[in-house]
């Protein structure tokens, strides 16, 4: 058990001691032994409670307070720029450091729906999709109307291969964004997904995943991706990884698709696969097409966005 719990354990027991003395007799016996059952189970005892560490002396309520019910304007003019420190950082594709800025403005205000909908899209790109998911619902309790949150808690619902918990989602960011063309393709194609899914649950062959990359010509930045897919060494470590479950559902994902934006980022979380099984031969892979292309690669290009993962930068 880490000190850490300890300390939390302890500012928490302070708020039930507070409690004790303002509460009946009856009440404050339950409380009492409720704080013994706490000592014993977290093993704390009173000389370290006593200690000089500051985490002893947190008062949890007050942080509550302060975070999730009454921000002052101070603290929300913080947390909004940390926010846009967030925003940068995302676009510099410093996908870490954004959820760093982003869960410190959360520390600063709770009660921000765009804070916790820009962090989904940060959990996105590292394909944290559950903490996605989360983050996503979050928003909408703060902001039951956030269409951007329903929009990016489809897209990682999708990810997850939750095609049904997708639709629904991405149902009600129409609902609140009737003309938002994105929602209605990424919809779209996840019924086709969920239909595929449903008729056959198989997965598509590399055949149909370097077709479908190929085809994205200009889109995808001039690369042959289709002749790159016909690399011998390639075709193989591809058709070893077709047995790993999690390339089977970027694989899933890929069939049908007919949005430029997902199907890229789709293809770009491949990539960042293959590259870990085999770095050595990805690395080979990489440089032809750069030598193909003539362009400059990771250092001079971005990354296509997902509809609707791109930060929220006015806070609606």
């Amino acid at each position: 058990m880490s000190n850490i719990e300890k300390y939390f354990v302890r500012g928490f027991i302070k708020f039930l001691n507070k409690q004790i003395q303002e509460k009946s007799a009856e009440q404050a016996e339950s409380l009492e032994v409720a704080v013994q059952c706490l000592e014993s189970c977290f093993e704390l005892n009173q000389d370290e409670s006593t200690n000089s560490n500051p985490l002893n002396n947190v008062d949890l309520f007050e942080l509550f307070i302060n975070t999730y019910v009454t921000v002052n304007p101070e603290r929300k003019s913080e947390a909004e720029q940390l926010k846009n420190d967030g925003n940068r950082l995302m676009k510099e594709e410093k996908y870490q450091e954004a959820l760093n800025a982003y869960g410190r403005a959360i520390g600063l205000d709770a009660t921000n729906p765009v804070f916790y909908c820009n962090r989904a899209a940060a959990y996105s790109r590292i394909g944290e999709y559950q903490k996605a998911v989360d983050d996503c619902n979050q928003a909408i309790r703060y902001d039951p109307n956030y269409g951007k949150a329903f929009g990016r808690l489809g897209l990682a619902y999708s990810k997850m291969n939750r095609h049904q918990e997708a639709i629904d989602a991405y149902k009600n960011a129409i609902r609140i964004e009737p003309d938002n063309q994105d929602y209605k393709n990424n919809m779209e194609v996840t019924q086709q997904r969920l239909e595929e899914q449903q008729q056959s649950g198989s997965v598509p062959n590399l055949g149909n995943l370097g077709a479908g990359l190929g085809g994205l010509g200009g889109a995808a930045g001039g690369i042959d991706f289709a002749a790159a897919l016909n690399n011998p060494a390639l075709v193989n470590m591809a058709t070893r990884m077709m047995t790993d479950p999690s390339i089977q559902n970027m694989l899933g994902q890929l069939s049908g698709m007919n949005n430029v934006d997902a199907l890229l980022e789709t293809g770009r979380q491949l990539a960042m696969q293959m590259s870990s099984e085999n770095p050595e031969l990805f690395a080979q892979i990489r440089q032809q097409m750069m030598d193909q292309t003539g362009e400059p690669g990771a250092d001079g290009t971005q990354p296509p966005s997902e509809p609707g993962s791109n930060p929220d930068p006015k806070g609606n």
